[in-house]
């Protein structure tokens, strides 16, 4: 993806070609010389479409984002179950932090109830938002 050069003394076809693919969607342009005064010109407006479409689409993070699996409504926040030496437990679970400095805090749903295992995890969760500055 970006801008390339293509060359095709067979077709007469020189120009720049620009690709950009954003959220599943390919963005796709050509910048021909003849149409453009030349390869310079061409090129430059090749880069401005390039550098217009690059500051439209920023880049695309899940930090923040809810995913689909999040049954909570709380970003961070969720229902997890996980079976250790032939026990199931389920529990809600709050998650921050990202790379080596990834937390979490788990509720057990067993020693306090579905509800209240959730809110102590929301709880968690926003204490930590608050502390990080995270809005």
């Amino acid at each position: 993806m970006g801008i390339s050069r293509i060359e095709q003394p067979e077709k007469k076809h020189f120009g720049y070609y620009v690709r950009l693919m954003w959220r599943g969607k390919q963005y796709a342009k050509f910048f021909s010389d003849k149409k453009y005064g030349g390869k310079q010109k061409a090129l430059k407006a090749a880069e401005k479409y390039f550098d217009e479409l690059d500051e439209q689409m920023p880049l695309d993070s899940q930090v923040g984002r809810m995913s689909v699996r999040n049954t909570s409504g709380i970003v961070g926040v969720s229902r997890t179950k996980s079976a250790s030496r032939g026990h199931r437990y389920e529990y809600w679970q709050a998650r921050w932090g990202s790379g080596d400095n990834r937390k979490s805090a788990k509720f057990s749903i067993h020693k306090y109830g579905e509800e209240k295992a959730k809110q102590l995890a929301i709880e968690a969760r926003q204490q930590w938002e608050k502390e990080a500055g995270v809005e």
